[in-house]
């Protein structure tokens, strides 16, 4: 399982927080802006007897691809700082970056990572 948005915002969830345009000449040579896009990934899941068979990175793979291929320029999500193989996933495999550290973010007053991943 996996649930996804796209928004302009900065990737938490709030769409009303300004990003920076993306500028771009147009056909007749004026400047257009555009909000710029973010992605944002959350709830991804696998049954516990599936973890390790790869369910995981290509869930996440398809759904970064997919952001990306509708115009994101990041993709932001959140992890708890225990779930080690989380973070194995997506700072070592899909190569998300540590943004900041959420204390008592989820309601059990567990601490998480916001990771972004970036693209070019």
């Amino acid at each position: 399982c996996v649930v996804c948005k796209i928004d302009t915002s900065d990737g938490d969830g709030v769409t009303d927080v300004p990003q920076q345009p993306v500028v771009g000449a147009g056909e007749d040579g004026e400047d257009n802006q555009e909000p710029a896009l973010s992605g944002y990934m959350g709830m991804l899941a696998v049954e516990t007897d599936r973890r390790g068979s790869g369910i995981g990175t290509a869930l996440a793979t398809l759904a970064i691809r997919r952001m990306r291929d509708m115009g994101c320029s990041s993709v932001t999500l959140e992890t708890e700082v225990t779930n080690d193989a989380a973070i194995r996933l997506y700072e070592d495999r899909l190569g998300f970056v540590r943004e900041e550290l959420l204390v008592r973010y989820y309601l059990n007053w567990g601490d998480a990572y916001r990771l972004r991943l970036w693209f070019e």
